[in-house]
């Protein structure tokens, strides 16, 4: 790979901005708060030293962005170029460091760039920062001559070594059928309408890791009838072993999509129940391990759901004056919340779900009903709701 340093002024990359895409395995587009872009904008009026972009050439007037797109993005939102939705926010004199008694540009404290731009003709401080920001330069580096494309998304990965990049922007960032099928855009498995439904955060490829998950735990089962651990590092090397996926591996994922196809249908209020990502992939794999894609969606699934999470929910809040008829149903909660992608936290979670579900079907109770009604004359179904009970 060659490197070629250039130096841009802000007044040319508001020229080029156009000219610039970002690849897949880009974070998303804002991810900084309003506040991170306005000491960005601060550094700049302070002449501080910003980070490099790193851009790649595809043609005479286009590049790729290989890093820099948070800081490309505050710049342009700053200017007001951007659909962010801090879109043309203002500028925030500040200094986490020291106190200090006057900054040359104090008097352009809460003023967006477009007011700057009016004041500019009658006011000198307006007009120096207008020329400071649009004249200074920033060290854009030019990548060329990889051997071949997936060199940019590790070069990607290299640079954010010690930045707090996520276990989704990180796979997000690799090559290959399993990247694709997991993280492309709308794709089969991340980009599943179930995914969508769940009440899981979806912003930073919490829904493309979750797709990710389900398929490696599908396949180790496949593979070695178990589930396996699903850490950041194992998920990385999943994705290495299926750069290329075969008609069998095919139809494993086949029957991924098809079970999520089903639980779209079965599970209407999916998002008021599986608000955690250890137990969006739980219920899938039980869907998926008891075939139920292949039967008529009802609705027991959601009914047992409701039940089961009602419980949870209330043993849970009881902490250690929880019901002793329910002690397991805490065990559950660890193993969602303490290393929930460890092998036996996702083994322990299959076989409660597993055994209540069949349960549920038979009787329409969750363990521990009968005894609680016994010895406290109390229906389980009403007091799991009530804060009171």
């Amino acid at each position: 790979m060659k490197r070629t340093v250039e130096r841009w002024t802000i007044s040319q990359l508001r020229d080029r901005y156009l000219e610039i895409e970002f690849p897949e395995y880009q974070r998303e587009p804002s991810l900084w708060s309003k506040q991170e872009k306005q000491r960005l904008i601060d550094s700049i009026l302070r002449e501080f030293d910003i980070a490099s972009i790193y851009l790649s050439k595809t043609d005479a007037h286009a590049y790729d962005c290989i890093d820099g797109r948070q800081r490309i993005n505050a710049i342009m939102a700053f200017l007001g170029r951007t659909a962010d939705p801090d879109d043309g926010f203002t500028v925030d004199v500040t200094n986490e460091i020291y106190r200090e008694e006057e900054h040359p540009f104090g008097t352009l404290n809460g003023m967006t760039f477009r007011e700057i731009e009016e004041h500019a003709n009658n006011d000198e401080v307006a007009r120096h920062a207008i020329d400071d920001i649009l004249g200074y330069q920033i060290t854009v580096v030019l990548l060329s001559d990889v051997h071949q494309s997936g060199e940019f998304n590790l070069q990607f990965t290299r640079l954010n070594l010690g930045v707090i990049v996520n276990a989704g922007e990180k796979l997000n960032a690799m090559v290959g059928d399993m990247r694709d099928i997991c993280f492309a855009q709308g794709s089969r498995v991340g980009g599943h309408k179930f995914l969508a439904s769940v009440g899981v955060p979806g912003r930073r490829f919490a829904k493309e890791l979750l797709g990710a998950t389900i398929i490696a735990q599908i396949f180790e089962q496949k593979l070695r009838q178990r589930f396996t651990r699903t850490r950041h590092f194992d998920l990385q090397k999943f994705m290495k072993d299926y750069t290329k996926i075969g008609e069998v591996e095919a139809r494993w994922i086949d029957e991924a999509v098809e079970t999520m196809d089903w639980l779209v249908t079965a599970l209407p209020q999916a998002g008021a129940v599986l608000r955690n990502r250890a137990m969006v992939v739980s219920v899938v794999l039980l869907a998926w391990a008891l075939d139920l894609r292949s039967g008529k969606p009802s609705t027991e699934l959601q009914e047992f759901l409701d039940a089961f999470v009602c419980r949870l929910g209330w043993q849970t809040r009881k902490g250690l004056d929880s019901d002793q008829q329910y002690r397991y149903i805490i065990d559950f909660q660890k193993h969602i919340t303490q290393a929930s992608v460890e092998k036996p936290a996702v083994d322990a979670r299959h076989r409660v779900l597993e055994a209540e579900f069949k349960r549920w079907l038979e009787t329409r109770q969750i363990d521990g009903d009968a005894a609680y009604a016994k010895s406290t004359g109390r229906d389980p179904a009403i007091d799991c709701k009530s804060e009171d009970a």
